[in-house]
């Protein structure tokens, strides 16, 4: 059996486990920034970029989760692709037509993204140090967004 298919070991499902856990937490970070300089023009047009960009990786994820799982029924694929696309679509049109009340909606939908990986059944053999995670880095960009909001007024 080559080395690329072999099962990984205990302690490199620990490390894999650590970076996955570093690298959602670090996603935070930008947006921390940009709440503490709220003040700064360009600080709003960051921090609403940034999460649009980030709901859109999110949601592309779905895609590949939701293809990758064969025993899926239509409707099954269907509603997971379309609802990550219309997330997508209403976080694109909030941040163009929107004011700095988008920061309200981009944060509601990250609520959504979380909300689905919870309800779509595509996901769930998410492991539990995943879902405690997403879940913890979800709470802190909605608090984040509201923040911003309230700074911004």
């Amino acid at each position: 059996m080559s080395k690329g298919l072999a099962p990984p070991s205990a302690a490199n499902e620990l490390a894999n486990q650590r970076l996955v856990l570093a690298l959602g937490w670090a996603g935070v970070v930008p947006m921390v920034g940009c709440v503490i300089m709220i003040e700064m023009p360009l600080a709003t047009t960051l921090l609403k970029t940034y999460s649009l960009a980030i709901i859109a990786f999110l949601s592309g994820n779905w895609w590949s989760t939701a293809l990758m799982k064969r025993d899926l029924s239509r409707w099954q694929l269907s509603q997971t692709l379309l609802a990550s696309n219309a997330i997508v679509i209403v976080g694109v049109i909030v941040v163009i037509f929107m004011d700095d009340r988008s920061l309200l909606v981009l944060g509601v939908l990250f609520g959504c993204l979380l909300w689905g990986e919870r309800y779509y059944s595509v996901f769930s053999k998410q492991p539990k140090y995943y879902r405690r995670m997403r879940t913890g880095v979800t709470c802190a960009v909605i608090v984040f967004h509201f923040i911003a909001f309230g700074l911004s007024l």
